[in-house]
């Protein structure tokens, strides 16, 4: 397969849970009283998340000029590694980080929060946070699997 048809059904999944991650941010901050819990410390909940991970402060101004940043770097390493490699999972992984960072930096902008509104225990999450972890494990894989081939 071509190298630019490889990158396609990659990008569809990371835009079609970009919008998906939107939709439900829309929808939590539609209805932000409503919390729903099908199974017992585990259902939905809005939260604005002021913070970054685990809702640690920090400046809302710096995380708007970093994370155009980091995604810009996060693309140049997809464009040059697609010389070097066609692996999937490298590429699907940096390609949901993208997406990931993306949908909370578009919070970010318009609220200065991020929405989250999964509650998993005593933690509340985005799909956003979920692309985020699976791409850092996709890329792990991925380096993990480029290593035993070279050993």
């Amino acid at each position: 397969m071509p190298k630019k048809t490889r990158l396609i059904p990659p990008l569809l999944i990371s835009g079609f849970f970009v919008l998906l991650d939107q939709t439900f941010k829309y929808t939590a901050r539609l209805i932000p009283d409503h919390s729903y819990f099908p199974i017992p410390y585990i259902g939905w909940d809005y939260f604005a998340n002021p913070g970054i991970a685990f809702s640690l402060p920090f400046p809302n101004s710096v995380l708007i000029i970093i994370t155009p940043i980091i995604v810009l770097l996060l693309v140049l390493l997809l464009l040059r590694s697609g010389t070097r490699q066609s692996n999937p999972l490298f590429t699907f992984g940096i390609l949901l980080i993208i997406g990931g960072a993306i949908s909370n930096y578009i919070d970010r902008l318009l609220f200065e929060v991020t929405i989250d509104y999964f509650r998993i225990f005593t933690g509340i999450i985005n799909l956003a946070d979920v692309m985020i972890v699976v791409g850092a494990g996709l890329l792990l894989l991925s380096e993990r699997k480029k290593e035993k081939k070279s050993s």
